[in-house]
């Protein structure tokens, strides 16, 4: 009896690793794209124990018995990095059952995303069909929405798919034009006072006394208060922003991430004196004041990027967020390069998350994740992957839909490509 009870832990812990990478892989002949603005042309891409050990030619004959392969004509990605979603923690919207982002009450930076996001979701291998390789996954709702985690999108449970859990994240109080005047500034007043008092409460938790009672809202803030997570807040008009800014200078030492929409161009000087890094949310939407250009929201990204402030772009929703590549090929077409806009959901992505020693670029040293091409992987029309590796193992991009289109195109007598 004890025997089966052994033998069935480690078949259980068996299938709920990844396995590790086994054999070496080069892969030759493509066009590299390294996610920090350089190119490669013809270029050698090499990973062995789930790191990457070269990218140029020069290690070539090292790995005699590696597998190789060839990507001539063929275009190689960092895997794509999204931010700011709730894919995982959402299946049908619809369906209340399935949507699990939000948490009652409005203060609650204890919440943690990592252990309500579904591995099993029919959603996420949709994502990684297109790219997408890590997701942060942001709870939603309240002034203060709980802590967020970047994860991979191949993997068997939530503990295996954690990266890190990076930052809690923070709902700017916002002006209500369909409240009245005097509700509204109680309003607002009464959650700015909660803001502060969250945040002078956490620093005197420092020093609770020997009675040592948990607090856990408290607790989880620690990580703010000595900056090992980045404080995330969501501000959309540029008085929030402002606002913001200067709730984070009041609040030094913080780190500290702006989560807003195309008003940012508002206030970019403002942005870059505060060194304050930038997520811009929904480029595919009508601008929000009537007298911005009709296109304000596409620029604002390269508007940002051109005058030195870090940024990155997100979704904010989960099964439209598989697209943001195509984002990010808009952002191509306004003001900032092909290479540049790779860099939004590459490596600035892995630098405002705190990843950027291991992911977001194809490097020596760092997690062998990427993507293989047929066309530009920015542009609907030409992307086609071949190939996603994840940490040096190669991974299955089937999911529900292109089992459909195989189905169907049987059924009709179409070609499945």
């Amino acid at each position: 009896m004890k025997n089966n009870i052994f033998t069935t832990l480690l078949l259980l812990i068996s299938f709920t690793s990844i396995k590790a990478q086994q054999i070496p892989v080069i892969i030759e002949g493509g066009t590299v794209h390294i996610g920090n603005g350089k190119i490669i042309n013809n270029g050698y891409v090499a990973f062995d124990s789930g790191k990457f050990v070269f990218v140029d030619s020069v290690m070539r004959n090292s790995y005699k018995n590696a597998t190789i392969i060839d990507a001539k004509g063929k275009h190689i990605y960092p895997g794509l990095f999204l931010l700011n979603t709730y894919l995982g923690l959402n299946e049908i919207d619809a369906v209340r059952a399935t949507r699990d982002y939000q948490e009652t009450g409005e203060i609650n930076p204890n919440v943690r995303a990592l252990i309500a996001y579904n591995t099993d979701s029919r959603v996420v291998p949709t994502a990684k069909f297109n790219g997408i390789a890590y997701l942060q996954v942001v709870p939603q709702g309240g002034l203060v929405s709980g802590t967020s985690c970047v994860v991979k999108t191949e993997a068997y449970n939530w503990e295996d798919a954690v990266v890190n859990e990076d930052g809690i994240h923070m709902n700017w109080p916002e002006v209500n034009h369909y409240q009245k005047n005097e509700e509204q500034q109680k309003r607002l007043t009464d959650q700015l006072v909660s803001l502060n008092t969250l945040i002078a409460e956490a620093r005197q938790y420092q020093y609770k006394s020997v009675t040592n009672k948990t607090n856990l809202r408290l607790q989880a803030m620690q990580a703010i208060i000595n900056q090992t997570k980045v404080l995330y807040v969501h501000a959309q008009s540029a008085k929030a922003i402002l606002e913001t800014i200067e709730f984070i200078k009041q609040n030094q030492p913080l780190k500290a991430v702006i989560v807003t929409g195309s008003n940012a161009h508002l206030v970019i000087d403002e942005l870059k004196t505060a060194n304050i890094p930038v997520i811009i949310n929904l480029i595919h939407s009508l601008p929000n004041r009537n007298h911005h250009d009709i296109d304000q929201p596409f620029k604002t990204v390269a508007q940002l990027y051109n005058k030195g402030v870090t940024v990155s772009i997100g979704f904010s929703g989960s099964w439209e967020s598989r697209n943001v590549m195509y984002t990010a090929g808009t952002c191509a077409a306004y003001g900032v390069n092909k290479e540049q806009a790779l860099q939004l959901i590459t490596e600035n992505a892995a630098k405002i998350t705190g990843n950027q020693q291991q992911l977001g670029t194809i490097e020596a040293g760092k997690n062998a994740t990427l993507i293989i091409s047929e066309g530009d992987v920015l542009d609907m029309k030409e992307s086609k992957l071949t190939h996603l590796f994840m940490n040096g193992e190669a991974c299955d991009l089937e999911n529900s839909q292109t089992e459909l289109y195989k189905k169907y195109s049987k059924r009709y007598g179409i070609e499945a490509k």
